[in-house]
Protein backbone atom coordinates (compact mmCIF):
# COMPACT_ATOMS: atom_id res chain seq x y z
CA UNK A 1 0.00 0.00 0.00
CA UNK A 2 2.89 2.36 0.63
CA UNK A 3 3.69 3.13 -3.05
CA UNK A 4 0.05 3.97 -3.71
CA UNK A 5 -0.15 6.24 -0.66
CA UNK A 6 3.00 8.07 -1.70
CA UNK A 7 1.84 8.47 -5.30
CA UNK A 8 -1.56 9.74 -4.19
CA UNK A 9 0.02 12.29 -1.88
CA UNK A 10 2.28 13.56 -4.66
CA UNK A 11 -0.59 13.79 -7.16
CA UNK A 12 -2.84 15.66 -4.72
CA UNK A 13 -0.06 18.16 -3.92
CA UNK A 14 0.66 18.73 -7.60
CA UNK A 15 -3.02 19.31 -8.29
CA UNK A 16 -3.41 21.66 -5.36
CA UNK A 17 -0.43 23.83 -6.20
CA UNK A 18 -0.34 23.67 -9.98
CA UNK A 19 -1.71 26.64 -11.85
CA UNK A 20 -4.01 26.24 -14.87
CA UNK A 21 -2.50 26.91 -18.30
CA UNK A 22 -2.24 30.54 -19.30
CA UNK A 23 -4.99 29.99 -21.86
CA UNK A 24 -7.40 28.70 -19.22
CA UNK A 25 -9.81 31.36 -18.07
CA UNK A 26 -11.49 29.40 -15.29
CA UNK A 27 -10.63 26.84 -12.67
CA UNK A 28 -10.78 23.18 -13.62
CA UNK A 29 -14.41 22.16 -12.89
CA UNK A 30 -13.62 18.99 -10.89
CA UNK A 31 -12.27 19.82 -7.41
CA UNK A 32 -9.13 18.04 -6.24
CA UNK A 33 -10.08 14.66 -4.70
CA UNK A 34 -9.44 13.84 -1.05
CA UNK A 35 -8.67 10.08 -1.08
CA UNK A 36 -9.30 7.81 1.89
CA UNK A 37 -7.54 4.52 2.53
CA UNK A 38 -8.88 1.10 3.44
CA UNK A 39 -7.05 -1.73 5.20
CA UNK A 40 -8.14 -3.78 2.17
CA UNK A 41 -7.42 -3.36 -1.52
CA UNK A 42 -10.84 -2.31 -2.82
CA UNK A 43 -11.55 -2.64 -6.53
CA UNK A 44 -14.55 -2.00 -8.74
CA UNK A 45 -15.46 -3.10 -12.26
CA UNK A 46 -16.17 -0.26 -14.69
CA UNK A 47 -18.52 -0.70 -17.64
CA UNK A 48 -17.43 1.50 -20.59
CA UNK A 49 -20.80 1.26 -22.27
CA UNK A 50 -21.97 4.86 -22.62
CA UNK A 51 -20.00 5.94 -25.66
CA UNK A 52 -22.95 7.24 -27.70
CA UNK A 53 -26.41 8.56 -26.99
CA UNK A 54 -28.14 5.38 -28.12
CA UNK A 55 -26.52 3.52 -25.25
CA UNK A 56 -28.61 5.57 -22.81
CA UNK A 57 -31.93 4.84 -24.51
CA UNK A 58 -32.86 1.80 -22.33
CA UNK A 59 -32.43 3.83 -19.16
CA UNK A 60 -34.28 6.84 -20.58
CA UNK A 61 -37.18 4.62 -21.62
CA UNK A 62 -37.27 2.87 -18.29
CA UNK A 63 -36.92 6.24 -16.47
CA UNK A 64 -34.36 4.64 -14.17
CA UNK A 65 -31.58 4.84 -13.18
CA UNK A 66 -30.50 8.43 -13.76
CA UNK A 67 -26.87 9.28 -12.83
CA UNK A 68 -26.10 12.47 -10.93
CA UNK A 69 -23.82 13.35 -13.88
CA UNK A 70 -26.78 12.99 -16.26
CA UNK A 71 -26.54 10.97 -19.46
CA UNK A 72 -22.83 11.57 -19.74
CA UNK A 73 -20.20 11.04 -22.43
CA UNK A 74 -17.96 8.41 -20.95
CA UNK A 75 -15.04 9.24 -23.25
CA UNK A 76 -14.57 12.68 -21.70
CA UNK A 77 -11.70 13.24 -19.20
CA UNK A 78 -13.89 15.53 -17.12
CA UNK A 79 -16.43 12.72 -16.63
CA UNK A 80 -13.58 10.38 -15.67
CA UNK A 81 -12.30 12.91 -13.14
CA UNK A 82 -15.67 13.17 -11.40
CA UNK A 83 -15.76 9.37 -11.25
CA UNK A 84 -12.18 9.22 -9.93
CA UNK A 85 -12.95 11.85 -7.28
CA UNK A 86 -16.03 9.99 -6.03
CA UNK A 87 -14.29 6.60 -6.13
CA UNK A 88 -11.13 7.49 -4.21
CA UNK A 89 -13.08 9.54 -1.66
CA UNK A 90 -15.00 6.36 -0.79
CA UNK A 91 -12.06 3.96 -0.53
CA UNK A 92 -11.83 2.50 -4.05
CA UNK A 93 -8.23 1.73 -5.00
CA UNK A 94 -8.59 0.43 -8.56
CA UNK A 95 -10.94 -0.05 -11.48
CA UNK A 96 -11.05 -3.17 -13.61
CA UNK A 97 -12.26 -1.83 -16.95
CA UNK A 98 -14.48 -4.15 -18.99
CA UNK A 99 -12.30 -4.42 -22.10
CA UNK A 100 -13.72 -5.25 -25.54
CA UNK A 101 -10.94 -6.40 -27.81
CA UNK A 102 -10.87 -7.97 -31.27
CA UNK A 103 -8.33 -10.74 -30.78
CA UNK A 104 -8.22 -11.42 -34.53
CA UNK A 105 -7.06 -7.92 -35.48
CA UNK A 106 -5.72 -6.40 -32.25
CA UNK A 107 -8.18 -3.50 -32.47
CA UNK A 108 -9.50 -1.71 -29.39
CA UNK A 109 -12.70 -0.07 -30.56
CA UNK A 110 -15.17 2.60 -29.46
CA UNK A 111 -16.59 0.45 -26.68
CA UNK A 112 -13.44 1.29 -24.70
CA UNK A 113 -13.67 5.08 -24.98
CA UNK A 114 -14.19 5.45 -21.24
CA UNK A 115 -10.73 3.97 -20.69
CA UNK A 116 -8.86 5.16 -23.76
CA UNK A 117 -10.21 8.70 -24.14
CA UNK A 118 -11.62 9.38 -20.69
CA UNK A 119 -9.64 7.77 -17.87
CA UNK A 120 -6.20 7.69 -19.49
CA UNK A 121 -6.44 11.42 -20.27
CA UNK A 122 -7.98 12.43 -16.93
CA UNK A 123 -6.16 14.89 -14.69
CA UNK A 124 -6.55 12.72 -11.56
CA UNK A 125 -5.87 9.33 -13.19
CA UNK A 126 -2.78 8.66 -11.07
CA UNK A 127 -4.89 8.69 -7.90
CA UNK A 128 -6.39 5.31 -8.78
CA UNK A 129 -4.97 2.14 -10.29
CA UNK A 130 -6.58 0.33 -13.21
CA UNK A 131 -6.53 -3.12 -14.75
CA UNK A 132 -7.84 -4.74 -17.91
CA UNK A 133 -10.80 -7.10 -17.60
CA UNK A 134 -10.77 -8.97 -20.91
CA UNK A 135 -14.41 -9.73 -21.76
CA UNK A 136 -13.56 -12.66 -24.02
CA UNK A 137 -17.23 -13.49 -24.53
CA UNK A 138 -17.29 -13.48 -28.32
CA UNK A 139 -20.16 -15.47 -29.78
CA UNK A 140 -17.78 -17.72 -31.69
CA UNK A 141 -16.18 -20.57 -29.77
CA UNK A 142 -13.44 -20.91 -32.36
CA UNK A 143 -10.12 -21.71 -30.68
CA UNK A 144 -7.61 -18.95 -30.09
CA UNK A 145 -4.32 -19.19 -31.94
CA UNK A 146 -0.82 -18.56 -30.64
CA UNK A 147 -0.42 -15.66 -33.08
CA UNK A 148 -3.58 -14.01 -31.72
CA UNK A 149 -2.41 -14.35 -28.13
CA UNK A 150 1.04 -12.94 -28.89
CA UNK A 151 -0.75 -9.97 -30.46
CA UNK A 152 -2.73 -9.65 -27.20
CA UNK A 153 0.55 -9.45 -25.29
CA UNK A 154 1.88 -6.69 -27.53
CA UNK A 155 -1.39 -4.76 -27.27
CA UNK A 156 -1.31 -4.87 -23.47
CA UNK A 157 2.35 -3.85 -23.50
CA UNK A 158 1.96 -0.94 -25.88
CA UNK A 159 -1.25 0.48 -24.43
CA UNK A 160 -1.23 -0.12 -20.69
CA UNK A 161 1.53 -1.97 -18.88
CA UNK A 162 4.09 0.86 -18.90
CA UNK A 163 1.75 3.15 -16.95
CA UNK A 164 2.69 3.72 -13.32
CA UNK A 165 -0.90 3.25 -12.12
CA UNK A 166 -1.46 -0.13 -13.78
CA UNK A 167 -2.57 -2.58 -11.07
CA UNK A 168 0.04 -5.11 -9.99
CA UNK A 169 -0.06 -8.06 -7.65
CA UNK A 170 3.33 -9.35 -6.50
CA UNK A 171 4.88 -6.89 -8.95
CA UNK A 172 3.00 -8.45 -11.88
CA UNK A 173 0.40 -6.64 -14.06
CA UNK A 174 -3.08 -8.01 -13.39
CA UNK A 175 -5.42 -9.10 -16.19
CA UNK A 176 -8.91 -10.39 -15.38
CA UNK A 177 -10.30 -13.02 -17.79
CA UNK A 178 -14.05 -13.46 -18.21
CA UNK A 179 -13.99 -16.94 -19.79
CA UNK A 180 -10.83 -18.71 -18.63
CA UNK A 181 -12.12 -22.11 -19.74
CA UNK A 182 -12.29 -20.90 -23.33
CA UNK A 183 -8.60 -20.08 -23.07
CA UNK A 184 -7.89 -23.56 -21.68
CA UNK A 185 -10.05 -25.21 -24.35
CA UNK A 186 -7.88 -23.53 -26.99
CA UNK A 187 -4.49 -24.68 -25.70
CA UNK A 188 -5.06 -27.44 -23.16
CA UNK A 189 -3.97 -27.22 -19.53
CA UNK A 190 -0.15 -27.37 -19.85
CA UNK A 191 -0.42 -25.52 -23.17
CA UNK A 192 -2.29 -22.67 -21.48
CA UNK A 193 0.43 -22.27 -18.86
CA UNK A 194 3.02 -22.16 -21.62
CA UNK A 195 0.90 -19.69 -23.59
CA UNK A 196 0.74 -17.32 -20.60
CA UNK A 197 4.53 -17.45 -20.46
CA UNK A 198 4.70 -16.58 -24.16
CA UNK A 199 2.15 -13.76 -23.82
CA UNK A 200 4.10 -12.39 -20.86
CA UNK A 201 7.36 -12.50 -22.83
CA UNK A 202 5.66 -10.57 -25.63
CA UNK A 203 4.21 -8.09 -23.13
CA UNK A 204 7.56 -7.58 -21.42
CA UNK A 205 6.05 -8.38 -18.02
CA UNK A 206 5.05 -11.50 -16.08
CA UNK A 207 1.25 -11.25 -16.32
CA UNK A 208 -0.90 -12.11 -13.28
CA UNK A 209 -4.03 -13.69 -14.84
CA UNK A 210 -7.18 -13.72 -12.70
CA UNK A 211 -9.82 -16.26 -13.73
CA UNK A 212 -13.45 -15.29 -13.16
CA UNK A 213 -14.30 -18.86 -12.22
CA UNK A 214 -14.01 -20.46 -8.79
CA UNK A 215 -14.44 -24.14 -9.60
CA UNK A 216 -11.67 -26.43 -10.93
CA UNK A 217 -8.99 -24.46 -9.14
CA UNK A 218 -6.34 -27.16 -9.56
CA UNK A 219 -6.93 -27.04 -13.31
CA UNK A 220 -6.84 -23.26 -13.39
CA UNK A 221 -3.58 -23.19 -11.45
CA UNK A 222 -1.99 -25.79 -13.73
CA UNK A 223 -3.14 -23.69 -16.70
CA UNK A 224 -1.17 -20.68 -15.46
CA UNK A 225 -3.88 -18.66 -13.70
CA UNK A 226 -2.66 -16.89 -10.57
CA UNK A 227 -5.93 -16.09 -8.76
CA UNK A 228 -9.71 -16.39 -9.00
CA UNK A 229 -12.67 -14.04 -8.62
CA UNK A 230 -16.07 -13.38 -10.23
CA UNK A 231 -17.92 -10.63 -12.04
CA UNK A 232 -21.08 -11.43 -10.12
CA UNK A 233 -23.28 -14.23 -8.82
CA UNK A 234 -26.49 -12.48 -9.89
CA UNK A 235 -28.57 -15.66 -10.18
CA UNK A 236 -27.61 -17.25 -6.89
CA UNK A 237 -30.64 -18.41 -4.83
CA UNK A 238 -33.14 -17.50 -7.57
CA UNK A 239 -35.77 -20.31 -7.58
CA UNK A 240 -35.85 -22.34 -10.78
CA UNK A 241 -38.35 -21.00 -13.28
CA UNK A 242 -38.62 -17.60 -11.62
CA UNK A 243 -37.11 -14.27 -12.63
CA UNK A 244 -37.34 -12.46 -9.28
CA UNK A 245 -35.84 -13.05 -5.85
CA UNK A 246 -35.10 -10.75 -2.91
CA UNK A 247 -31.72 -9.07 -2.65
CA UNK A 248 -31.52 -10.52 0.88
CA UNK A 249 -31.23 -14.03 -0.61
CA UNK A 250 -28.58 -12.71 -2.98
CA UNK A 251 -26.56 -11.62 0.06
CA UNK A 252 -26.84 -15.04 1.70
CA UNK A 253 -26.07 -16.72 -1.62
CA UNK A 254 -22.92 -14.68 -2.00
CA UNK A 255 -21.79 -15.69 1.48
CA UNK A 256 -22.25 -19.38 0.64
CA UNK A 257 -20.39 -18.99 -2.65
CA UNK A 258 -17.49 -17.18 -0.97
CA UNK A 259 -17.12 -20.09 1.44
CA UNK A 260 -17.05 -22.61 -1.40
CA UNK A 261 -14.49 -20.58 -3.35
CA UNK A 262 -12.32 -20.05 -0.29
CA UNK A 263 -12.71 -23.67 0.78
CA UNK A 264 -10.50 -25.02 -1.98
CA UNK A 265 -7.76 -22.54 -1.17
CA UNK A 266 -5.71 -23.57 -4.19
CA UNK A 267 -5.65 -20.06 -5.66
CA UNK A 268 -5.97 -16.65 -3.98
CA UNK A 269 -9.54 -15.33 -4.11
CA UNK A 270 -10.56 -11.72 -4.77
CA UNK A 271 -13.89 -11.54 -2.94
CA UNK A 272 -16.69 -10.07 -5.13
CA UNK A 273 -19.60 -8.01 -3.76
CA UNK A 274 -22.63 -6.57 -5.57
CA UNK A 275 -25.30 -3.94 -4.85
CA UNK A 276 -28.00 -5.90 -6.72
CA UNK A 277 -29.38 -6.77 -10.13
CA UNK A 278 -32.23 -5.45 -12.29
CA UNK A 279 -31.70 -5.92 -16.03
CA UNK A 280 -35.17 -4.73 -17.07
CA UNK A 281 -33.79 -1.58 -18.77
CA UNK A 282 -31.99 -3.83 -21.25
CA UNK A 283 -34.21 -6.88 -21.46
CA UNK A 284 -37.73 -5.84 -20.52
CA UNK A 285 -40.19 -6.93 -17.86
CA UNK A 286 -39.29 -10.61 -18.11
CA UNK A 287 -35.67 -9.95 -17.10
CA UNK A 288 -34.21 -11.08 -13.79
CA UNK A 289 -34.59 -8.77 -10.79
CA UNK A 290 -33.23 -8.88 -7.24
CA UNK A 291 -35.96 -7.06 -5.38
CA UNK A 292 -35.70 -4.53 -2.54
CA UNK A 293 -32.00 -3.69 -2.67
CA UNK A 294 -30.86 -0.90 -0.35
CA UNK A 295 -27.53 0.75 0.46
CA UNK A 296 -27.72 -0.49 4.04
CA UNK A 297 -28.14 -4.08 2.81
CA UNK A 298 -25.16 -3.65 0.51
CA UNK A 299 -23.17 -2.44 3.50
CA UNK A 300 -24.05 -5.65 5.33
CA UNK A 301 -22.79 -7.67 2.35
CA UNK A 302 -19.52 -5.71 2.41
CA UNK A 303 -19.17 -6.22 6.16
CA UNK A 304 -19.70 -9.96 5.70
CA UNK A 305 -17.13 -10.05 2.89
CA UNK A 306 -14.37 -8.92 5.23
CA UNK A 307 -14.38 -12.27 7.02
CA UNK A 308 -13.77 -14.06 3.72
CA UNK A 309 -10.90 -11.89 2.43
CA UNK A 310 -7.95 -14.01 1.34
CA UNK A 311 -4.83 -12.78 3.20
CA UNK A 312 -2.67 -13.63 0.18
CA UNK A 313 -4.16 -10.67 -1.74
CA UNK A 314 -6.24 -8.85 0.89
CA UNK A 315 -8.57 -7.73 -1.92
CA UNK A 316 -12.26 -7.29 -2.72
CA UNK A 317 -13.98 -6.14 -5.90
CA UNK A 318 -17.40 -4.55 -6.51
CA UNK A 319 -19.62 -5.28 -9.49
CA UNK A 320 -20.12 -2.64 -10.75
CA UNK A 321 -19.49 1.10 -10.89
CA UNK A 322 -22.03 1.76 -13.64
CA UNK A 323 -23.80 -1.33 -15.05
CA UNK A 324 -27.02 0.68 -15.32
CA UNK A 325 -28.70 -1.59 -17.88
CA UNK A 326 -28.21 -4.55 -15.53
CA UNK A 327 -29.16 -2.62 -12.41
CA UNK A 328 -25.84 -3.31 -10.70
CA UNK A 329 -24.12 -0.02 -9.90
CA UNK A 330 -22.73 2.08 -7.08
CA UNK A 331 -22.18 5.29 -9.07
CA UNK A 332 -24.27 8.10 -7.53
CA UNK A 333 -27.75 8.32 -9.04
CA UNK A 334 -30.90 10.24 -8.19
CA UNK A 335 -32.60 7.44 -6.22
CA UNK A 336 -30.01 6.99 -3.45
CA UNK A 337 -27.43 9.66 -4.19
CA UNK A 338 -24.13 8.62 -2.65
CA UNK A 339 -25.81 5.93 -0.54
CA UNK A 340 -24.02 2.94 -2.07
CA UNK A 341 -20.63 4.65 -2.06
CA UNK A 342 -21.14 5.70 1.54
CA UNK A 343 -22.05 2.11 2.42
CA UNK A 344 -18.84 0.94 0.79
CA UNK A 345 -16.80 3.53 2.64
CA UNK A 346 -18.42 2.78 5.99
CA UNK A 347 -17.71 -0.94 5.60
CA UNK A 348 -14.18 -0.85 4.22
CA UNK A 349 -12.85 2.48 5.58
CA UNK A 350 -14.26 2.50 9.13
CA UNK A 351 -11.68 4.96 10.44
CA UNK A 352 -12.22 7.59 7.72
CA UNK A 353 -13.37 11.01 8.93
CA UNK A 354 -16.59 12.74 8.00
CA UNK A 355 -16.60 13.85 4.37
CA UNK A 356 -18.50 16.11 1.98
CA UNK A 357 -19.79 14.72 -1.31
CA UNK A 358 -19.68 17.33 -4.05
CA UNK A 359 -21.53 17.23 -7.38
CA UNK A 360 -21.31 19.47 -10.45
CA UNK A 361 -24.79 20.82 -9.67
CA UNK A 362 -23.67 22.07 -6.26
CA UNK A 363 -20.95 24.06 -8.01
CA UNK A 364 -23.33 25.41 -10.65
CA UNK A 365 -21.79 23.16 -13.30
CA UNK A 366 -22.72 20.23 -15.48
CA UNK A 367 -20.63 17.34 -16.78
CA UNK A 368 -20.30 16.65 -20.53
CA UNK A 369 -23.60 15.09 -21.61
CA UNK A 370 -25.31 14.01 -24.81
CA UNK A 371 -27.61 16.69 -26.14
CA UNK A 372 -30.18 14.22 -27.45
CA UNK A 373 -31.25 10.83 -26.11
CA UNK A 374 -33.32 9.40 -28.97
CA UNK A 375 -36.21 7.73 -27.19
CA UNK A 376 -38.35 6.46 -30.06
CA UNK A 377 -41.92 5.30 -29.61
CA UNK A 378 -45.33 4.71 -31.13
CA UNK A 379 -45.96 8.36 -32.03
CA UNK A 380 -42.79 8.61 -34.10
CA UNK A 381 -43.42 5.22 -35.72
CA UNK A 382 -46.94 6.28 -36.74
CA UNK A 383 -45.58 9.52 -38.24
CA UNK A 384 -43.22 7.39 -40.36
CA UNK A 385 -46.05 5.27 -41.75
CA UNK A 386 -45.20 2.30 -39.57
CA UNK A 387 -41.47 2.36 -40.25
CA UNK A 388 -39.92 1.24 -36.98
CA UNK A 389 -36.39 2.49 -37.68
CA UNK A 390 -35.17 5.58 -35.90
CA UNK A 391 -33.59 8.12 -38.25
CA UNK A 392 -34.40 6.29 -41.50
CA UNK A 393 -33.09 9.17 -43.63
CA UNK A 394 -29.84 9.81 -41.72
CA UNK A 395 -30.91 13.37 -40.94
CA UNK A 396 -30.36 13.01 -37.20
CA UNK A 397 -27.24 12.30 -35.21
CA UNK A 398 -28.03 8.81 -33.89
CA UNK A 399 -29.64 5.58 -34.97
CA UNK A 400 -27.03 3.83 -37.15
CA UNK A 401 -23.72 2.26 -36.18
CA UNK A 402 -20.99 0.21 -37.78
CA UNK A 403 -20.35 -3.39 -36.82
CA UNK A 404 -17.65 -2.41 -34.31
CA UNK A 405 -20.03 0.04 -32.59
CA UNK A 406 -18.85 3.42 -33.92
CA UNK A 407 -21.52 5.92 -34.99
CA UNK A 408 -22.20 5.95 -38.71
CA UNK A 409 -20.73 8.68 -40.90
CA UNK A 410 -23.13 10.84 -42.87
CA UNK A 411 -22.40 12.41 -46.24
CA UNK A 412 -24.07 15.62 -47.41
CA UNK A 413 -22.69 15.23 -50.96
CA UNK A 414 -24.85 12.16 -51.62
CA UNK A 415 -28.50 11.80 -50.69
CA UNK A 416 -31.59 10.16 -52.11
CA UNK A 417 -33.76 12.69 -50.30
CA UNK A 418 -33.13 15.21 -47.58
CA UNK A 419 -29.72 16.65 -46.78
CA UNK A 420 -27.54 13.58 -46.24
CA UNK A 421 -27.11 9.82 -46.40
CA UNK A 422 -25.17 7.18 -44.52
CA UNK A 423 -21.87 5.85 -45.83
CA UNK A 424 -20.25 2.47 -45.29
CA UNK A 425 -17.02 0.95 -46.63
CA UNK A 426 -15.43 -2.47 -46.47
CA UNK A 427 -13.25 -1.28 -43.56
CA UNK A 428 -16.41 -0.63 -41.50
CA UNK A 429 -17.56 -4.23 -41.90
CA UNK A 430 -21.18 -3.24 -42.23
CA UNK A 431 -23.76 -0.63 -41.27
CA UNK A 432 -26.67 -1.56 -39.01
CA UNK A 433 -29.70 0.08 -37.45
CA UNK A 434 -29.44 0.43 -33.71
CA UNK A 435 -33.13 -0.21 -33.10
CA UNK A 436 -34.66 -3.57 -33.83
CA UNK A 437 -38.18 -4.55 -34.87
CA UNK A 438 -40.16 -6.91 -32.70
CA UNK A 439 -41.30 -9.91 -34.77
CA UNK A 440 -43.00 -13.26 -34.29
CA UNK A 441 -43.03 -16.47 -36.38
CA UNK A 442 -45.37 -16.09 -39.32
CA UNK A 443 -45.10 -12.29 -39.49
CA UNK A 444 -44.92 -10.68 -42.92
CA UNK A 445 -42.24 -7.99 -42.71
CA UNK A 446 -41.42 -5.38 -45.35
CA UNK A 447 -37.82 -4.18 -45.52
CA UNK A 448 -36.26 -1.57 -47.78
CA UNK A 449 -33.27 0.70 -48.33
CA UNK A 450 -32.17 3.03 -51.10
CA UNK A 451 -28.59 2.19 -52.02
CA UNK A 452 -25.93 3.90 -54.17
CA UNK A 453 -22.72 1.98 -54.97
CA UNK A 454 -19.39 3.61 -55.70
CA UNK A 455 -17.01 2.37 -58.44
CA UNK A 456 -16.48 -1.38 -58.17
CA UNK A 457 -18.75 -1.67 -55.14
CA UNK A 458 -21.80 -3.74 -54.38
CA UNK A 459 -24.08 -3.94 -51.34
CA UNK A 460 -26.04 -6.66 -49.60
CA UNK A 461 -29.15 -5.66 -47.66
CA UNK A 462 -30.10 -8.14 -44.93
CA UNK A 463 -31.74 -8.51 -41.55
CA UNK A 464 -29.90 -10.07 -38.60
CA UNK A 465 -32.04 -12.33 -36.41
CA UNK A 466 -32.07 -11.97 -32.62
CA UNK A 467 -33.59 -13.87 -29.71
CA UNK A 468 -36.08 -12.50 -27.18
CA UNK A 469 -33.18 -11.30 -25.01
CA UNK A 470 -31.49 -9.50 -27.90
CA UNK A 471 -28.74 -12.07 -28.50
CA UNK A 472 -27.78 -12.56 -32.14
CA UNK A 473 -28.77 -16.01 -33.36
CA UNK A 474 -25.90 -16.17 -35.85
CA UNK A 475 -28.35 -16.04 -38.77
CA UNK A 476 -29.55 -13.54 -41.36
CA UNK A 477 -32.57 -13.09 -43.61
CA UNK A 478 -31.55 -11.86 -47.09
CA UNK A 479 -33.39 -8.86 -48.53
CA UNK A 480 -31.48 -8.13 -51.75
CA UNK A 481 -28.33 -6.86 -53.47
CA UNK A 482 -27.30 -3.98 -55.70
CA UNK A 483 -24.21 -2.85 -57.58
CA UNK A 484 -25.88 0.09 -59.33
CA UNK A 485 -24.04 3.41 -59.55
CA UNK A 486 -27.35 5.26 -59.13
CA UNK A 487 -29.84 5.31 -56.28
CA UNK A 488 -31.65 1.96 -56.35
CA UNK A 489 -34.41 0.66 -54.10
CA UNK A 490 -33.52 -2.70 -52.58
CA UNK A 491 -36.62 -4.14 -50.99
CA UNK A 492 -38.14 -7.43 -49.97
CA UNK A 493 -41.01 -9.01 -48.06
CA UNK A 494 -39.88 -11.52 -45.49
CA UNK A 495 -41.91 -14.26 -43.87
CA UNK A 496 -40.52 -14.83 -40.41
CA UNK A 497 -40.13 -18.61 -40.32
CA UNK A 498 -37.26 -18.88 -37.82
CA UNK A 499 -38.82 -20.27 -34.61
CA UNK A 500 -36.29 -18.50 -32.36
CA UNK A 501 -36.30 -15.06 -34.00
CA UNK A 502 -38.02 -12.35 -31.97
CA UNK A 503 -36.20 -9.24 -33.20
CA UNK A 504 -34.56 -8.11 -36.42
CA UNK A 505 -32.48 -5.13 -37.48
CA UNK A 506 -31.45 -3.81 -40.90
CA UNK A 507 -27.88 -4.17 -42.13
CA UNK A 508 -26.03 -3.05 -45.26
CA UNK A 509 -22.81 -4.92 -46.06
CA UNK A 510 -20.51 -3.40 -48.73
CA UNK A 511 -18.12 -5.19 -51.05
CA UNK A 512 -15.35 -3.65 -53.13
CA UNK A 513 -15.80 0.03 -52.30
CA UNK A 514 -17.94 2.74 -50.72
CA UNK A 515 -21.72 2.41 -50.50
CA UNK A 516 -24.28 5.07 -49.57
CA UNK A 517 -27.64 4.34 -47.90
CA UNK A 518 -30.74 6.48 -47.45
CA UNK A 519 -34.46 6.24 -46.68
CA UNK A 520 -34.36 2.77 -45.13
CA UNK A 521 -37.05 1.03 -43.16
CA UNK A 522 -38.70 -1.97 -41.58
CA UNK A 523 -42.47 -2.32 -41.35
CA UNK A 524 -43.65 -5.15 -39.12
CA UNK A 525 -47.19 -5.99 -37.92
CA UNK A 526 -46.50 -5.30 -34.26
CA UNK A 527 -44.94 -1.88 -34.91
CA UNK A 528 -42.88 -2.16 -31.76
CA UNK A 529 -39.20 -1.57 -31.18
CA UNK A 530 -36.74 -2.75 -28.59
CA UNK A 531 -33.25 -1.80 -27.54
Amino acid sequence: MAPRLFRRAVVVLLCLFSLPPASAQQQYPVPVPEPVESPLLVGCYYFPGHFNAMRWVPMARYHHPYPLLGYYRDGEPEVADWHIKWAVEHGIDYWAFDWYYDHTTGSVHEHNNALELGFLRARYRDLIDFAIFWCNEERSDEAYTEEQMLLLGRTLRDRYFARSNYLRFEGRPVVFISRPLRFIDSFGVPGSAEMWRKISAEAGADIYPVALHHQQQETLKAAGFAAISAYNYAGVNVPEGQNQAPYDTMVSGYESTWQVARGDGVLPYIVPVSPGWDSRPWYGDSAMVRTNPRPEKFRRMCEAAKSQVDPRLNAVIVECWNEFGEGSYIEPCTQYGFGYLDALRDAFCPDSPHHLDLTPQQLGLSAPQFAEIPVFGETEIAAQGGNVLYNPGFEKTWGWVYYAGADARTDSSHSHSGARSGQVTLADGGLKSWYKADVRPGDQVEVWAWVLCGPGASATVQCALFSESGSWLGRYAAVGRSSAAEWTLVTGKLTMDDPEARQINLEIVPRGGAVWVDDAGIRAPSRRTVQ
